[in-house]
Formats: C-alpha cells, sequence, structure tokens
C-alpha cells in the first residue's frame, strides 16, 4: 500500500487531538503521554476538564506545556527492576491493533540499537512522522518529529510490565511491553521504507 506525501497529516498531531476523549481513554487506548517542558505547569487531573480542538496554536501549546502522567506502575510501586535495554537490538512493529493495515489505528515501527530507538508513528494510507529516543527505567521517551513543519516535541509510552517470567535461580524479570500497544511479527516493504527514511533523516 503506497502512503500518500508526508505533507498530508501528521499522525502525531492527531494523537493530540485525540485528548479532546476523556484523559483516560488516551492513556489507556494509546499508552501516549506528553512529556512537558522544563517549563510545563498544567497538570493531568487539570487536563482532564480541558477540551481541544484542532487548532494549529492550541495543538501547539498543548505539546510544550502539559504534562502526562504515565499509566501502570513506577518502579518503585512494582519492586521490579527494570533493564532499560530490555527490548534487545532488532526492529519492530507495534500497532494499536493487532492486525497490520486497520484504518483509524496506529502504528509504530522502530529499530533499536544498544538502548536507543529510531522510528516513526503512522497510519495507513496518512503520512508517518519520525522520531528518535531511548528507553528509560519506566518508559520509552521519545522526541518526534513533526513531518511537515519539522518541529520536534516530546512524547513517552509507558513500558507495559504486566508480564512476569521466572528466571533460573529464582529470579523474576518483567518483559517490557509498550502500553496500549501490540507487537506485530512481520514487517511490510512499506514499514522497511518508513523506517529506512526515518533512519537515514535521523542521522544527517
Amino acid at each position: 500500500m503506497v502512503y500518500q506525501s508526508k505533507h498530508t497529516s501528521q499522525p502525531w498531531r492527531t494523537l493530540v487531538e485525540r485528548l479532546e476523549k476523556p484523559l483516560t481513554g488516551l492513556f489507556v487506548t494509546l499508552g501516549l503521554a506528553v512529556v512537558s517542558l522544563p517549563n510545563g505547569s498544567v497538570q493531568g487531573s487539570e487536563l482532564s476538564e480541558t477540551h481541544l480542538t484542532a487548532n494549529h496554536e492550541v495543538a501547539q501549546q498543548l505539546v510544550g506545556q502539559t504534562r502526562g502522567q504515565l499509566p501502570g506502575r513506577s518502579v518503585e510501586q512494582s519492586g521490579q527492576r527494570l533493564d532499560p535495554r530490555s527490548l534487545t537490538d532488532g526492529v519492530y512493529l507495534y500497532g494499536q491493533s493487532p492486525e497490520p493495515e486497520q484504518l483509524g489505528a496506529a502504528y509504530m515501527v522502530f529499530e533499536v540499537k544498544q538502548g536507543d530507538v529510531v522510528g516513526a508513528f503512522y497510519m495507513p494510507r496518512s503520512s508517518f512522522d519520525c522520531f528518535f529516543g531511548n528507553f528509560e527505567a519506566d518508559r520509552l521517551a521519545l522526541t518526534v518529529v513533526d513531518s511537515y513543519e519539522q518541529t520536534q516535541h516530546p512524547y513517552a509510552i509507558a513500558l507495559d510490565t504486566s508480564s512476569s517470567v521466572a528466571m533460573a535461580g529464582g529470579e523474576t524479570i518483567a518483559p517490557v511491553g509498550l502500553e496500549g500497544f501490540q507487537r506485530i511479527d512481520e514487517l511490510s516493504a512499506n514499514d522497511q521504507r518508513i523506517l529506512s527514511t526515518c533512519k537515514t533523516d535521523h542521522s544527517n
């Protein structure tokens, strides 16, 4: 399936506009939280009473000022030690839907290399927005590059450690997933093309 020009729409902006729904709904279904800039002051509880429009300035103000609370338990609460590189080096495809190419669903394709991540958010029959970042203790911290304006916006995806695996010696570890996304095993030619484009852009 051929994607339209990168200038048609911005998947990251679509995700921001979905904050018009209840804030908890966004976090449960997307697992995405906007990470505040240093001067961010708006709390998540305040945002739950705020409705956003598709207005360009309002969307950018949200990204710049919102402090989102990540879903799931913190490392201290869970009592589990997370390895920030638990997602081993390789190429991954995750989606809101477990099936690829579902209209209205967001997907992310990315490469992990020594804890660093480069990839893209995309929606079928739409454009894609590249991102880069790294794994932290309880989140995947990303910087998303708006494909139209080439501006950068911080995002974070909570790590899902709800399933435990017993290892030799009695140690229990929590395999890392991405909150709100499901892994898809096979990448399409378009996934590879998108990833290659973002890797090239990031290296320049």
